[in-house]
Formats: C-alpha cells, structure tokens, sequence
C-alpha cells in the first residue's frame, strides 16, 4: 500500500492512497475529536499511477476540503485513515505539541511492547505500530514521508532493508531480550497460536509461524523434558522460527534468510549507530535514554513486563543442547552487547 499526503493548506489537503489490489476502491475515514467527520471514496485522477501499473483506474487520490468537513481550517486534531485497514494516512495534531523527531524503535520481542509504544509517540504527527503486520511497502511508505518531520514507527523489522533512513533524520532506538527468555516466549506463543487467533501477528507471521504452531501445541513449559524433546524432533521450517531472531533482524533482508557466526560482528556494527540501545536485564538504561530523547521523565516510561513463567521456561531452556545451538548466534551478539553497554560502547 502506497499513501501520502501531497499539501495541507489548513482549507484543503490533498493526498492518495494506493491500495495492494489493481481493481480495489480504496476509500477514507476522516475523523476529528468527536469522531467520524467524513468517509471519502477516492475519486481523484492519477495518471502516474496507470502508467506504471499500479492500479487498474487511478482514482486513487482524494481531495479534503470544506465540502467534505466544515470548518476544515480551524481543525488542529484530524486524523486520515485507510477505511479498509485502519491505517493512519495523515494526521494534524497541534503545532504546540508536535515533536520534531523521526524514531524508529526495533521491537526485538514477539510480543509488541504496545503500552509502551502508546506512550512513546505521543506528540508524534504520524505513527505505525507493530508495522510487520503490514508488510514492507507499507513500512517503506512510511518511511518515505518525506513532508512531515515528526513520524514514530516500530515493529519486529528486518531493519537492514530500512538502514538507509538512519541517514535521513531517522534515529533508532531498541530494548534487548536475552535469547533464553525470547526463546521462551516464542514457544508460549506459538501454543498459543494454535489455539486462538493472535490479533498482534499480520498474514506473513502467520504463515510462517503456522507450522511451528502445530509442532509446539501440546508442548509443556514447566517441563524440561518436554521442551528438549520438541526441540529435538522440530524440522526446519520450525528451528527457524526460533534461530537467533535478533541476529537475523539486523542482518538480514528476507525472513528465509539464514545467519552464521560472521553476521554477529554486522549485527553490532548495525546496533551502534542506534541513538539509544538497552537491554533488558538492566531495563533503566533503556528508560534514561528515551526519556532524554524525548524530554519525558524516566519513570513514566513503561517497560515489556516480565512474566515468571517464561522466566522458569528460560531456565529450562539454558540446560538443553539442542536450545544453545538454535539461539548460538543471538548468545555471542548479547555477550558483546552487554558488554559493550558497560563500558558505554560498540564495538564489533
């Protein structure tokens, strides 16, 4: 899905939106502080559009004026959305509170931290949580909004296909999981998935988590023996679910790709451009360096909370061979990153 909006002349905003379907009617909702304003079938002509064969008719862009919502100028809080997918197109918020800021927060847990996104970008024009879910042109797009200079993103990204944008005013930030605790995490989602839907995972994840899903359904976490076992007989497709997640998020651009040892030293080289890194075995560097980037006190920002569950199943874990070799890689890298969090340094 491509989007954007072109100009806000506080009168008028004009913008497009472009959907994944050639044929598809994409549509908006317009709202304000006391709800829906305006549903809007995107009805204006782009010729660019056809030509490069995006879409089957052009009307992809839409035109905002008083027309549609009265007394458009004097609207400080109006929010554009994708009808279908809820997603945000554009938003004014006001100028007072508006932050100058493009952040990138890599989310490194299978569990999006969305208490603590929520409050991380207040103040931010334009946001995209757990933006996995809505696959990489989409993520690109909103990268890509070149016009506005206050955007907030985060998701469980492949964050070598958008390094770029670390030089072009985007910084990074991310909390760290140790790999035994994610691990574990990971297989407490993964049965659960094959119980219930997760609304957190987009249609990709579930794809690719689907069989893992159905390896670990009857798999007992309080059970050392159990876990062993799983992991022992999981095939392929499912050790890949679990192989060092964090490496591969830095290094790799496809979620097929395999990592070896010689990406861990590309995986910290990666990191240490980040405008703040923590980890969560000392959750405070995390929240101090935040706070300072956003001019928030340290205490208000809240942390992933940890479960004592998933603790006792990382304990398990640590003692199994088969659970070393899949998460070897994500081991060497936390060492170093501990390390180098210490002595206040990256170095690969």
């Amino acid at each position: 899905m491509l989007f954007n909006v072109e100009r806000d002349l506080g009168d008028l905003i004009e913008g497009y939106l472009i959907p994944d379907g050639f044929s598809d009617h994409p549509s908006i909702i317009v709202s304000g502080i006391e709800g829906i304003l305006a549903r809007l079938t995107c009805d204006q002509y782009r010729e660019a559009v056809v030509e490069s064969g995006r879409h089957g008719t052009g009307l992809v862009g839409f035109r905002i004026d008083n027309s549609v919502v009265a007394d458009l100028a004097q609207r400080e809080i109006l929010g554009v959305h994708d009808a279908k997918s809820g997603l945000l197109i554009y938003r004014r918020i006001p100028a007072s509170n508006r932050k100058s800021l493009k952040i990138v927060r890599l989310e490194t847990q299978i569990v999006p931290a969305t208490r603590l996104d929520r409050f991380c970008s207040e103040g931010f024009q334009y946001e995209l949580h757990s933006a996995e879910r809505f696959g990489h042109e989409t993520t690109l797009q909103a990268f890509h909004l070149d016009t506005l200079d206050s955007v907030y993103i985060s998701g469980r990204l492949l964050l070598k296909n958008y390094e770029a944008f670390l030089d072009r005013g985007f910084q990074a930030v991310a909390l760290l999981t140790e790999p035994y605790y994610e691990m574990a995490a990971r297989i407490f989602v993964l049965k659960k998935m094959a119980r219930v839907p997760l609304s957190f995972l987009g249609d990709r994840d579930r794809l690719i988590l689907t069989p893992a899903a159905e390896h670990f359904a009857d798999v007992d976490l309080h059970s050392e023996a159990s876990l062993k076992s799983a992991l022992k007989k999981a095939p392929p497709k499912v050790r890949s679910v679990l192989t060092s997640p964090m490496t591969r998020q830095l290094v790799c651009t496809t979620p097929e790709q395999f990592v070896t040892k010689a990406d861990v030293a590309a995986a910290i080289e990666l990191l240490s451009r980040f405008t703040v890194v923590g980890h969560d075995s000392e959750p405070s560097l995390f929240q101090f360096g935040v706070a300072e980037l956003l001019g928030r006190p340290a205490e208000d920002i809240p942390l992933p909370t940890r479960h004592r569950v998933l603790e006792e199943a990382a304990v398990r874990l640590r003692e199994i061979p088969a659970a070393e070799t899949l998460v070897e890689h994500d081991l060497i890298f936390d060492h170093y990153v501990r390390q180098a969090l210490r002595v206040g340094s990256f170095e690969s």
